[in-house]
């Protein structure tokens, strides 16, 4: 494990704030959040080491196929989100200990003191990969285009009172926003990865066919085969002082673990997504190479579509969750690198309900709830691909506990092109993966009828209240109200959804002992610290 720390890393303990104290603050008085301060002071400066500028970072990704693409607002698969932090950014960010902090492309946000206005402010000076200047109205296009129905880049599904034709241009940097309803959720929102700020005109046309293909990120495309790999040169007119490090940046696609750790250990890359946890002693035990293990709410659920049999029975989705054995999933699937799931997703959240009794292995009420849905015995393919730590693993150590049951479990591996293609959010009986997200907007990506990934097609007939509970939580501005409808909803998916989610695994990423500026402790959204912020925190001592 990494004891690195960025001296370039500005994070003040009172930067990242909580959304509840957010709202809170603006109720009292119409909060004005403005960017932090820039540079540290001599005095840190003189006790931390100063980074190394140059070299090529090299990156071996899980997955990627033929159908790879670059968008800064929508993603697939886990190449496509490591290509899209290289070059693009959002308003606001999450912190290291996922909190919000406004440490991105907005210089100040204010809200009114019923959170249905939002004025954006965007720093000055900061230009794209072709040279233009980053203006108010690229933060309305940017956010008509990720809302923007046409296109399907589910910013939608994270932005549902955003009306895009209520974005007012006050002056050449600064927006006003009047949503449809006051929602408390908007700033986590515009946090998300996905919500990249693009140039006026971008992508018109659909995801990953922007020409030119920029934003205001640290690196700028320079070449691309999907499916291989993708070439990124350092920003030179970069907006951060000295950031960042590299002079390029390589993400190489790697759909077969083996090969991708056999390239960290012989030298052929610099770093790598997803050490499978078998390799982990392997990694660590060589000279020269290091795992880096941070604490994650990502998670690799087992999905079942309540509208099709046989998990139109909810019976039978009850039973499916009481075959699991967690820990054993946890020990076998993970190798100890995780923890223990309950069926529900998000518990970084402070609304998670932490309360609801942890669900335990119970093979003979699995066997009568089958049996009196009439599915005793019964045999399904569970189809998987090795999208991420624990897809392929945990599906087979479900196959096996199945037995005991009576159910037949014929694991199908795909390749990441077969299980992503056409028949994605599609599959009966599936694996899938997702990263760490808070609770609504989580659901608002994949527990919705309008979520552009909802694998599950929850929520079923009996469970539609569960739509009416999530729009009164968006637009509930207090905390305490908020909570009761969210454990409302985590109720009906912990009682009756179509996740089973067994576990949460550890991000367990690879990486050559020169590569510095990694940290330990750090809530992991994504790889590598997020992929070292956008690739600009890290460098080769």
């Amino acid at each position: 494990m990494s004891d690195y720390r960025d001296p370039t890393d500005r994070e003040e303990p009172s930067r990242g704030l909580t959304r509840d104290e957010l709202l809170r603050r603006a109720a009292a008085g119409g909060l004005v959040i403005v960017a932090g301060g820039g540079l540290a002071s001599a005095a840190d400066a003189a006790v931390r080491a100063a980074p190394k500028r140059g070299g090529t970072f090299r990156l071996g990704v899980a997955g990627g196929s033929a159908k790879d693409f670059i968008d800064g607002q929508y993603i697939i698969t886990e190449p496509d989100i490591a290509r899209l932090l290289t070059g693009w950014e959002t308003l606001v960010v999450f912190d290291s200990q996922f909190r919000l902090k406004f440490d991105g492309l907005a210089e100040e946000i204010t809200p009114n003191k019923k959170a249905d206005v939002w004025t954006i402010r965007v720093r000055p000076g900061i230009e794209f990969h072709n040279g233009k200047t980053l203006t108010s109205a690229d933060v309305r296009y940017s956010l008509q285009r990720f809302v923007n129905k046409k296109l399907a880049l589910g910013g939608q599904a994270f932005l549902p009172t955003l009306d895009p034709t209520r974005i007012k241009l006050l002056d050449k940097r600064t927006v006003r926003v009047t949503l449809t309803h006051p929602d408390a959720t908007i700033l986590d929102s515009l946090a998300q990865y996905t919500a990249g700020i693009v140039p006026v005109g971008y992508g018109s046309a659909g995801y990953g066919k922007a020409k030119p293909n920029v934003g205001t990120g640290p690196f700028k495309l320079t070449s691309f085969t999907p499916g291989q790999q993708s070439a990124h040169a350092r920003n030179p007119n970069y907006w951060r002082s000295g950031q960042p490090y590299f002079d390029q940046v390589v993400i190489i696609d790697f759909p077969d673990d083996t090969a991708r750790v056999n390239a960290l250990l012989s030298g052929q890359i610099d770093a790598m997504t997803q050490v499978p946890p078998a390799q982990v002693a392997v990694v660590n035990g060589h000279s020269g190479t290091k795992v880096l293990e941070s604490p994650s709410a990502a998670w690799t659920p087992i999905c079942m579509r309540v509208d099709t049999a046989p998990f139109n029975d909810a019976r039978v989705r009850q039973a499916m969750r009481l075959i699991v054995d967690r820990p054993q999933m946890v020990e076998q699937a993970l190798a100890g690198h995780g923890l223990v799931g309950n069926d529900l997703y998000s518990p970084f959240d402070t609304e998670f309900n932490h309360a609801l009794p942890q669900r335990h292995q119970d093979i003979a009420q699995a066997k009568s709830l089958l049996k009196a849905a009439g599915h005793d015995g019964l045999t399904i393919d569970l189809q998987s691909t090795a999208g991420a730590l624990g897809m392929n693993e945990g599906a087979q150590v479900f196959a096996q506990q199945a037995k005991a049951a009576g159910v037949n479990v014929n694991v199908k591996i795909l390749d990441s092109g077969t299980f992503y293609g056409n028949q994605y959010l599609s599959w009966v009986f599936s694996t899938d993966f997702w990263n760490s997200r808070n609770y609504l907007p989580q659901v608002a990506s994949g527990s919705l009828p309008t979520s552009p990934y909802n694998e599950t097609h929850w929520p079923d007939p009996a469970h539609q209240k569960f739509v009416s509970l999530y729009n009164q939580a968006r637009v509930t501005v207090d905390a305490k109200k908020r909570t009761e409808l969210v454990h409302e909803m985590q109720k009906m998916e912990y009682d009756a959804g179509g996740y089973i989610v067994w576990g949460f695994h550890t991000t367990l990423d690879g990486y050559n002992a020169k590569l510095q500026g990694l940290k330990a402790g750090y809530k992991s959204i994504l790889p590598l610290n997020e992929f070292g912020s956008g690739y600009r925190t890290i460098w080769f001592g």
